[in-house]
């Protein structure tokens, strides 16, 4: 028995235990889950905000190395629940309370990985936003932390919880459509020319920790695009609109068709026409190549488009997901969607209702929070969450080498492409490494250029997943 398989095999024991450790924790007079929310920008306190819309969890303590943030989730706590969380600084003390059940992970994503796996291995449930992590490594790291210690998890993909997601998932799994050939997904906006700018360089702002914030990315200087939101720009931090939006496109395309791993993966693009200083390309096209999925016998390709430099999109929206089928082709976006026949004639449509993406983020945490006190797995668990975070990334990976590559999902790496291997993790400033953070039982060095014999014969399992 190889260490996935055993894994896998003590995970339902985990659980229970887990189970049995709730229970004792629930006793509580007022039976709350205690969660730690870590990381309150604007995304991290718009997720802190649908927890505190259901009653029975109570927000225990806080952290971020900004001190603004900090007060402002802070703020938040004490007028929705009239007492003041307790405030952190380093994560790591947050994970070592033994009163806190659960955590709200939603730093930065080159954060994502680290603190997914100490809170798991600190027996706290997680909920983390999107993409899982920066790297593959990473993520495989966080699925093996979470199975191994009975964790729940729940990937912040809100959308998935729409009944617009659903009914189209539904008609694409009825048959309706026929044998799928392709599916198309974009995203398009228009920040020509001038972009995220060109700020100068500079000393960060009082009350940021940018040593902790860069945490195990390279030292670089501070620039007020390499920090709040613009991260997501650059290379050390983030992986542009790729991997920013993939996860929330990619996911209906995933769970209706449930392909298993891609075969290759292709991509073309850059930074073409956005005169700023970011890195990550404003303009990409990415095709991933699979086998034939459950009840087909044709292969099918999955095509990304984006672009920052024209806001009309495909079909007229600025971003949305096309199924194109023998029989009928739906095109959606989070929003609606349109079924028409092979002949072009509508058969049907949905909008869903105002507010309906707001309501869904408060439905996504429910469930995570019913899948705590049940010991119960959620529909964007953490091995879902690897699958649908895996395709962005290495779809940029294909871009940054420029090169069409063969995908080894039993190994988790590319057939004959060591500068490709050696983007599936990365190097760490020596006090972040996760050796030094408390990461245990790594998957051999460090970086992913000469990854460890036995993490080449560990299966991804969860490719093969279906039902989500």
């Amino acid at each position: 028995m190889n260490r996935r398989e055993f894994i896998r095999s003590t995970a339902a024991g985990a659980l229970a235990a887990a189970y049995s450790h709730r229970v004792a924790a629930n006793s509580s007079p007022n039976n709350r889950i205690q969660l730690g929310a870590i990381g309150l920008g604007g995304m991290g306190r718009g997720d802190l905000s649908d927890f505190l819309a259901h009653d029975d969890v109570e927000v225990a303590a806080l952290c971020d190395v900004d001190r603004a943030h900090l007060e402002q989730a802070s703020a938040m706590v004490k007028e929705k629940r009239n007492r003041q969380p307790d405030l952190h600084h380093d994560f790591r003390e947050l994970l070592s309370r033994e009163d806190i059940d659960a955590v709200l992970i939603a730093t930065p994503d080159h954060w994502h990985g680290p603190i997914t796996i100490l809170a798991c291995q600190n027996g706290k449930d997680v909920y983390v936003e999107k993409p899982l992590t920066h790297n593959v490594r990473e993520g495989r790291l966080a699925v093996e932390a979470a199975l191994a210690n009975g964790r729940i998890t729940q990937l912040g993909t809100q959308v998935h919880a729409t009944p617009n997601y659903h009914k189209a998932v539904e008609v694409v799994q009825s048959g309706a459509l026929g044998a799928i050939t392709q599916v198309r997904v974009w995203n398009s906006s228009n920040s020509a020319p001038a972009g995220i700018g060109k700020p100068a360089d500079g000393p960060a702002p009082e009350g940021l920790d940018y040593d902790a914030w860069l945490g195990p990315a390279p030292t670089r200087p501070y620039n007020p695009n390499r920090s709040h939101f613009s991260w997501r720009y650059f290379w050390d931090y983030g992986g542009g609109k790729l991997s920013d939006f993939g996860c929330h496109i990619i996911d209906p395309v995933i769970w209706a068709i449930n392909p298993g791993a891609p075969l290759a993966v292709s991509s073309h693009g850059g930074r073409y026409l956005i005169d700023d200083n970011a890195e990550t390309p404003d303009t990409q096209n990415v095709v991933w190549e699979f086998a034939p999925p459950p009840g087909q016998s044709n292969p099918f390709l999955l095509i990304w488009s984006h672009t920052e430099a024209n806001s009309h999109g495909l079909e007229g929206r600025g971003q949305g997901i096309k199924f194109c089928g023998s029989e009928g082709t739906l095109i959606m976006d989070y929003g609606s969607f349109q079924h028409y026949d092979r002949g072009g004639t509508l058969v049907q449509e949905h909008k869903g209702e105002e507010g309906a993406l707001g309501a869904a983020g408060v439905a996504h945490k429910r469930e995570f929070l019913d899948g705590i006190r049940a010991r119960k797995r959620t529909s964007c668990d953490i091995e879902y969450a690897h699958r649908v975070t895996t395709l962005p990334l290495i779809g940029n990976i294909a871009n940054r080498v420029g090169e069409r590559l063969a995908w080894d999902a039993e190994r988790e790496r590319f057939v004959g492409s060591l500068r490709a291997n050696r983007l599936l993790g990365r190097e760490y400033r020596d006090k972040w490494s996760l050796a030094a953070l408390g990461v245990k039982e790594l998957m051999g060095k460090e970086s992913s250029s000469t990854p460890h014999p036995g993490h080449q014969r560990r299966r991804y399992s969860s490719w093969g997943f279906g039902g989500r």
